[in-house]
C-alpha cells in the first residue's frame, strides 16, 4: 500500500465510524484501503472492516446512519477505543439533527474514555462550511475533549493527515503521515504540463528540468504492452530522482529524494495510486478537474 503503509505493531484496536446517512463513513473507511475514492451505497445496520496495515490491526465498525439504525450505534462504543464522527460539512440543513446524534453520544464516549475524532467531510464542494462555522453551529466548545479535521473522501483532501491522526489516537503512539515526493507534476498524455505542485515545507522550490522534460515527451511517445509496468525514473544530480508513470489519459511524475526516508518503490506506488485516482474522478479533457484533483490528492503525498 502506498499512501497508509506508514505504522509498525500488531495489537488489534477497535474503532466505531458515526454520523448521519450520506456523510461519507463508507466512502472514508474504502479510502483508508484502497487509497482512493470508491462510490458506496448506503449501509444497512452495521459492517464491520478488518485492516492490518505494518502489522497493526484494526477493527473498524462502520455503522448505518439511517434514523432505523441509530439504536444501534451506543451498543458498539464501549469496547471502542476512538469514535470517528462523520460529518457532511457541504449540507448545513442537517447540522442539527448531526448535533443532537453527537450529543446522545457524548455521555458514553465520556464514561469509557473514547477518543473523538469529528472528520468535516465533503471539502471538495464550494458550499462547504468552514471549521469555525461548524464549531459554532454544533457547540463544539462545550465538548470537553475531540479534534477535527476537514477532509474530502471523493478528492483526497487531508486524507493521510486525518488517518495519521485516527492512528495516534487509536494506538496511543505519536505517528505523522510519510512525504513521498518533494514535487508532483502532472501531464497529459501528449506530454504537455497541467499541474506543478512543490512541498510547501521546501525553502527552494525544486527545478523542472529541460532533460526531465524532454524524458517526458519521449515517454509519452512509447508504445507499450498493457501487461507492461508504464514506469520510468530520471536521475538528476542536482535535484534527484523523478519518477514517471503512464496512465491512460495523463503522465503523472514525483521527485524522490533519499532524504525523504521512504523507499523509492513506496513512491512509486504512491504515484500509481494518484493517476488511478486521478483517472476515475477527474475529467482528463478538462486541465481545471486535473488541477484541482491534484491539489486536494497531493495532501497525501507531499
Amino acid at each position: 500500500m502506498g499512501l497508509f503503509d506508514i505504522f509498525r505493531k500488531s495489537t488489534k484496536h477497535k474503532a466505531v465510524f458515526l454520523g448521519l446517512d450520506n456523510s461519507g463513513k463508507s466512502t472514508i473507511i474504502s479510502f483508508l484501503q484502497e487509497g482512493r475514492f470508491i462510490e458506496h451505497t448506503p449501509t444497512m445496520g452495521k459492517k464491520s472492516v478488518d485492516m492490518e496495515i505494518g502489522g497493526t490491526r484494526m477493527s473498524l465498525f462502520d455503522m448505518g446512519g439511517q434514523q432505523d439504525f441509530r439504536g444501534l450505534w451506543l451498543g458498539e462504543l464501549k469496547s471502542a477505543r476512538v469514535v470517528t464522527f462523520v460529518i457532511d460539512a457541504a449540507a448545513p440543513q442537517r447540522f442539527a439533527e448531526a448535533k443532537g446524534e453527537l450529543d446522545s453520544l457524548l455521555p458514553a464516549i465520556k464514561e469509557h474514555k473514547i477518543h473523538l475524532l469529528i472528520l468535516a467531510n465533503k471539502h471538495d464542494i464550494p458550499s462547504a462550511v468552514s471549521l469555525t462555522k461548524l464549531i459554532n453551529e454544533l457547540k463544539l466548545f462545550e465538548v470537553d475533549n475531540f479534534e477535527i479535521m476537514e477532509i474530502s473522501a471523493k478528492t483526497g483532501y487531508g486524507m493521510a493527515d486525518a488517518f495519521a491522526k485516527f492512528y495516534s489516537l487509536l494506538t496511543g503512539e505519536k505517528v505523522k503521515k510519510n512525504v513521498l515526493a518533494k514535487a508532483i507534476s502532472v501531464f497529459d498524455k501528449g506530454g504537455t504540463p497541467i499541474v506543478t505542485t512543490y512541498n510547501k515545507n521546501e525553502i527552494e522550490r525544486v527545478a523542472i528540468e529541460g532533460g526531465f522534460l524532454v524524458a517526458i515527451t519521449q515517454f509519452s511517445k512509447m508504445k507499450m504492452n498493457e501487461d507492461e509496468e508504464s514506469i520510468i525514473t530520471f536521475e538528476s544530480e542536482k535535484n534527484g530522482t523523478f519518477v514517471v508513470a503512464k496512465s491512460k489519459n495523463l503522465i503523472g511524475s514525483v521527485l524522490w529524494t533519499t532524504d525523504l526516508g521512504v523507499p523509492l518503490e513506496q513512491s512509486k506506488s504512491a504515484l500509481k495510486e494518484m493517476l488511478a485516482h486521478l483517472e476515475a474522478n477527474a475529467a482528463c479533457s478538462d486541465t481545471n478537474s486535473i488541477a484541482f484533483h491534484v491539489e486536494h490528492y497531493c495532501t497525501n503525498i507531499i
